[in-house]
């Protein structure tokens, strides 16, 4: 089932002995479009305000209630690494977190799904940093940042400016992700108001060329024609936030792409 990642933000975050805060953020490997991280504002309880939870440390998320539950204590976040609010996670900094919790170094090992850590329809990206457009005294320090780190926030690339092949044609809204068992980013939502009279549509992760983190510019591999004649995502009144699988075909079928469920 997919669900907008954004939506999910302010969920109270139930652990074992009761309230433990409300998810204020998310944080998603750039190399598979994963979400990896919840980050919740534990309010004034806790010493440092902030703190990452993984997705493995969830047992379920509950939407009529808007909470989300984890097998995890008030006492084990106590003591837990601390972050910077909308900065990168060093890699030095997240092995600390999962050492901490004992949760599993997903660049190793495979996913809460337990598929392969290469999912269906998500590929291995290899070119998500444009440098051409910045400056020479910046490239290095953008590189080593970049290197350092496969994690990013959704607060920080939400309003990314997107690209198609010949033109722009709108900004990131939001991601849609499989929130019940594997947390897979399946489709960025981009609002094209600016364009296309206010028209929504849905990009898959695996049609992005590039990303330019510095420039805060996502780069698409289709044409401005066919993002303008692709199907118009409407959200459902009765199911919201979902996407029906219906809607998916057309979608697919529109860029003759292979289609990530088959």
């Amino acid at each position: 089932m997919l669900r907008k990642l954004h939506s999910l933000k302010s969920f109270v975050v139930n652990g074992k002995n009761g309230k433990l805060g409300k998810v204020d953020d998310f944080y998603f490997d750039q190399n598979q479009f994963v979400v990896r991280y919840l980050v919740i504002d534990t309010g004034n309880w806790l010493e440092h305000e902030q703190t990452l939870i993984s997705t493995h440390a969830i047992d379920n998320v509950d939407f009529d209630n808007s909470e989300i539950h984890v097998n995890l204590s008030s006492e084990q976040l106590e003591d837990s690494p601390s972050i910077e609010q909308n900065e990168p996670i060093s890699k030095a900094k997240e092995k600390a977190l999962i050492e901490y919790f004992g949760w599993p170094d997903y660049w190793k090992k495979t996913h809460s799904s337990d598929s392969e850590l290469i999912h269906a329809g998500i590929t291995e990206r290899k070119k998500l940093l444009d440098f051409k457009t910045i400056k020479k005294e910046e490239k290095a320090k953008q590189k080593a940042d970049i290197v350092a780190t496969n994690l990013r926030s959704l607060e920080e690339v939400r309003g990314y400016k997107i690209h198609a092949k010949d033109d722009k044609f709108g900004h990131l809204e939001d991601l849609f992700v499989e929130e019940e068992d594997s947390w897979i980013i399946r489709y960025l939502l981009i609002d094209t108001r600016n364009i296309m009279e206010g028209k929504s549509v849905l990009i898959a992760p695996d049609w992005i060329e590039s990303i330019s983190w510095f420039d805060q510019e996502i780069f698409v591999n289709k044409d401005k024609k066919e993002i303008e004649d692709s199907p118009e995502y409407k959200e459902p009144k009765e199911a919201k936030d979902f996407i029906d699988k219906n809607y998916e075909e057309l979608l697919y079928d529109h860029y003759d792409e292979k289609k990530y469920w088959e």
